[in-house]
């Protein structure tokens, strides 16, 4: 009996080890795949001050979880009745100052509404950066905004790039879990399959966090802009974007823009008229 309760002990110790390292198992053994850090980092008080100082934005702040407290740019069109852009940024280091020389680029002369906020641990948000806190930040950023602005969901366009493409998905899903589904999703070079990891010393050994955006995309619905670049340095090309649209199929319409590398994407004037042209279509 004792060497049996040995032996019983012994294969559960095994299992324990097992699942201890299966984590290190898929990182040096599983399939191979895109790994990023998270760039997040503090803003000086001074810069957010001068992005604030663009005509028309003002700073920002949303509560989306107790402690947790976002900063953010926005502003507000002159029309009651003109369509918002909420944009979610990439993984950079500057999310405030790169999410608003987006939405400049974008609007032109347009009287759109405009709003960015930088994820947990970036820009000085409170919290640290992980994928299950932004993830459920994102779609309290989309709720909020709505409240306090006292914008209906139906004006409002989600875009998001990189990895704020998956949390734009996270977003537009919460929304329409709660029949509150905003007018437009616009995914722009965004990831369907990558990890970020946390900077350390360790990091090598890390099998970091798992952003898989295709098994997200059955919740959302129709309209979706998807836009990728084939020259896409940083994902090794289009694929991460050809991926996306096939999963969401007839919902989705398609656009692969030849040569444009990732970042570059925010500021290709063709990829700027082809959402320019999508919120016209889609605005009353």
């Amino acid at each position: 009996m004792r060497s049996s309760a040995r032996i019983g002990l012994g294969l559960v110790a095994l299992a324990l080890v097992m699942v201890s390292l299966s984590p290190l198992y898929e990182r040096f053994f599983g399939r191979r795949r895109l790994r990023f850090p998270y760039l997040s980092r503090p803003i000086a008080g001074s810069a957010y001050d001068a992005l604030a100082a663009h005509p028309g934005w003002a700073k920002t702040k949303l509560e989306v979880a107790p402690g947790i407290s976002l900063n953010g740019l926005i502003r507000r069109p002159t029309s009651p009745s003109a369509p918002w852009v909420l944009y979610y940024p990439g993984n950079d280091a500057s999310q405030l100052t790169q999410g608003q020389a987006f939405l400049l680029r974008l609007a032109g002369e347009r009287d759109y509404g405009m709003a960015v906020f930088a994820y947990r641990g970036y820009d000085s948000s409170s919290g640290t950066s992980s994928l299950a806190g932004i993830a459920a930040d994102a779609p309290e950023i989309l709720s909020r905004l709505c409240a306090t602005e006292h914008i209906a969901p139906e004006r409002v366009h989600v875009m998001g790039f990189s990895i704020g493409g998956h949390f734009a998905v996270h977003a537009v899903r919460g929304a329409v879990a709660q029949n509150r589904r905003p007018k437009t999703l616009t995914l722009l070079a965004s990831v369907n399959d990558i990890v970020m990891y946390h900077r350390s010393r360790w990091e090598k050994l890390s099998p970091g966090e798992d952003y898989q955006t295709a098994p997200l995309l059955a919740d959302v619905p129709a309209p979706v802009l998807v836009l990728q670049g084939s020259g896409d340095k940083t994902f090794g090309g289009a694929e991460q974007g050809r991926a996306i649209a096939a999963a969401l199929g007839a919902r989705a319409t398609y656009h692969e823009l030849p040569g444009v590398d990732h970042v570059a994407l925010l500021s290709d004037a063709a990829a700027l008229d082809l959402v320019r042209d999508f919120v016209t279509k889609q605005t009353p």
